[in-house]
C-alpha cells in the first residue's frame, strides 16, 4: 500500500496508470507498410480507452527514469493462426523497440480475449530482466488482468520491471497471484479491460466469507495502538493480504478484497516501513497516527479506535487523508480539515505547510465504529431512493466508499450522480478530479481541472495545476 507500484502512491502531479490510444486502427500484423513510430509506442485495440493518458504518462515516466524504451499493447484477441510469442517478436521487430535507446527496449502485449501476457525483452536487457521473471509476471497477468483494477497491475509491471533493468533487483520482486485468492475474486473471464467488470457489495461480502480458513488470530486488534501498529507490521512481513486480518477494519478488508495484493508486495511495504523507523504515535480523537521518518518513501498508518475500546488500522484512510507524489518521498496532507495537521505540524514534519485540496473540499464525519458497512451503505441508498434528485445524497454514499473503503469506481459513480444534479458545486467537482486522478483516468481529470480553473480565475494554485497538468499531458501527435 506505500510502494511505488500501487496506485495512489504514482502520484497527483504525475498520475500514472492508462494505455494510450494511438492514431486509428493498429493492426500492424496485417499491414506491410511502415507504422507512424511515435516516441512512445502505445497501442490500444480493445476499445475501452478510459485508461489510455495516464497509461502513456507511465511510459513516459519510466522511460525518463530507467532509460529503457517501453511499448504497451492491448489487443482484443491474438490475430488469427498466431502464438502471443508470435504476434510479439513481430510487433517488437517492426517497432524496433529500444533502437532508440541503444537496444535496451521492453514490450508488454496483452491480449484480452485469451487473457494472455507476453513480455518481450530485447538482448542487451536478458541478463537483468531474465525469462523466469517475465514468465512469473505473465502467470500473475491471468490473475490481476481479471480483477476490478487491473490498470494497477499494468502500473506494477512497468515499475518493476524497469527497476529490475536498471539493476535494482532486491525492490523489483515481480507480483504474483496472492495465496489467497480464488475463482469468487476473478470476473470468470474476457478480459476486464475490454468488456468492463465490477462487482457488487455483496459479491465480494461473499467471496470474502467463502475463503479457504485461515490462521489469522495473532493479529487480533488491541487496546494499546502501538500493538496493533506492531501486529500489522509483522502480518506485513509475513506477506499476508488476506482481508480478514482481524485488526483491519471492515471497510480496509472490503479495500483488500477490490484491489488485492500479493505477498511480495506487503513485504515491500513492511521493508519500507522498517527502513523508516523508529515511527511516532500521535493521537486526535479516536484516531491515531504512525508516523515514519521523513525521507522515506511512505504513507503513515492510520489507526481508529472502536467503541470496543480496541485500535484497528484503517487502511482506506491511509490512502484517502494522505497522498506521496512521485517525484517526492515524504507526504502530503489532502484536506485542510485533516484531523492530524497539527500535531504533523508540531512535529515539524515536511510539506505541512499547507494541503493539496486546501478548503476547496473536505473529509466526511468520522463515524462510530465498529458498524456495519453493508448496513451504512443501504441506509444511504434508502435515502437516494426517497430523494433521488437530491445531489447531496449520492455524495454521501461517495464518501461512504471512499473514507470507509477506498471504493474509487463505486466513489466515482455516486460522485458523477451528484455533480450531474448539481454541477455548480465545485466541491463535488474537486473530489471526481481526486478520484478520477488516483483512478488513472486522466481524460476526466483535466476535463474537471478545466472546469474548476475556467469557474476560479483568481485561484492562483488552481491556474497553475491546470497548467503544469495540460502541458505535462499533452503528447501531441508525438
Amino acid at each position: 500500500m506505500y510502494s511505488a507500484a500501487t496506485r495512489r502512491q504514482r502520484g497527483l502531479i504525475l498520475a500514472c496508470a492508462a494505455l494510450a490510444a494511438v492514431a486509428g486502427g493498429w493492426l500492424l500484423w496485417r499491414h506491410h507498410e511502415k507504422p507512424h513510430r511515435p516516441q512512445y509506442v502505445l497501442i490500444n485495440e480493445t476499445g475501452q480507452h478510459a485508461y489510455d493518458l495516464a497509461f502513456r504518462m507511465s511510459l513516459k515516466l519510466a522511460e525518463k527514469k530507467s532509460g529503457i524504451e517501453n511499448a504497451l499493447v492491448l489487443l482484443a484477441s491474438l490475430p488469427p493462426s498466431k502464438t502471443i510469442e508470435q504476434t510479439a517478436t513481430e510487433l517488437f521487430t517492426r517497432l524496433q523497440i529500444g533502437a532508440r535507446r541503444n537496444g535496451r527496449g521492453i514490450l508488454y502485449l496483452y491480449s484480452a480475449k485469451e487473457n494472455l501476457l507476453k513480455i518481450e525483452v530485447s538482448y542487451a536487457l536478458e541478463g537483468d530482466i531474465p525469462d523466469i521473471y517475465c514468465r512469473r509476471l505473465e502467470d500473475a497477468a491471468k490473475t490481476y488482468m481479471l480483477s476490478e483494477v487491473p490498470q494497477d497491475f499494468i502500473s506494477e509491471l512497468i515499475i518493476t520491471t524497469n527497476l529490475r533493468g536498471m539493476g535494482e533487483t532486491r525492490a523489483a520482486n515481480p507480483p504474483s497471484p496472492p495465496k489467497w485468492v480464488n475463482s469468487d475474486f476473478l470476473s470468470g473471464g474476457g478480459g476486464a479491460l475490454v468488456h468492463g467488470y465490477s462487482k457488487t457489495l455483496a459479491d465480494y461480502e461473499r467471496a470474502i466469507l467463502n475463503l479457504p480458513e485461515a490462521e489469522l488470530k495473532e493479529f487480533l486488534p488491541a487496546p494499546d495502538a502501538g500493538v496493533t501498529v506492531d501486529r500489522y507490521l509483522a502480518s506485513l512481513a509475513a506477506g499476508i493480504g488476506d482481508p480478514r486480518l482481524p485488526l483491519l477494519t471492515q471497510g480496509s478488508q472490503l479495500f483488500r478484497a477490490v484491489v488485492p495484493r500479493d505477498e511480495a508486495q506487503q513485504q515491500r511495504i513492511a521493508e519500507f516501513f522498517r527502513a523508516a523507523a523508529p515511527y511516532r504515535l500521535i493521537f486526535t480523537g479516536n484516531l491515531a497516527l504512525a508516523v515514519p521518518q521523513p525521507g522515506h518513501s511512505n504513507l503513515p498508518l492510520v489507526l481508529r479506535r472502536g467503541t470496543d475500546n480496541l485500535w484497528y488500522v484503517d487502511e482506506a484512510k491511509a490512502w484517502t487523508y494522505f497522498h506521496r507524489f512521485e517525484d517526492s518521498v515524504n507526504f502530503f496532507v489532502k484536506y485542510s480539515d485533516n484531523p492530524f495537521l497539527r500535531e504533523l505540524r508540531a512535529l515539524n514534519m515536511p510539506n505541512m505547510d499547507g494541503a493539496i485540496y486546501g478548503a476547496h473540499v473536505g473529509t466526511p464525519a468520522l463515524l462510530a465504529y465498529p458498524y456495519s458497512f453493508a448496513a451504512a451503505v443501504q441506509r444511504q441508498e434508502d435515502k437516494i431512493r426517497e430523494a433521488p434528485r437530491d445531489a447531496a445524497n449520492h455524495a454521501a454514499l461517495g464518501d461512504l466508499y471512499l473514507f470507509e473503503s477506498n471504493w474509487l469506481s463505486k466513489a466515482i459513480a455516486s460522485y458523477e450522480e451528484a455533480s450531474a444534479l448539481a454541477p455548480e458545486d465545485l466541491a463535488y467537482r474537486w473530489r471526481l478530479m481526486d478520484l478520477y486522478l488516483n483512478a488513472s483516468q486522466a481524460d476526466k481529470m483535466l476535463a474537471e481541472m478545466k472546469y474548476l480553473a475556467e469557474h476560479l480565475p483568481a485561484d492562483r494554485q488552481t491556474q497553475d495545476w491546470y497548467r503544469y497538468y495540460k502541458k505535462e499531458y499533452d503528447f501531441g501527435r508525438d
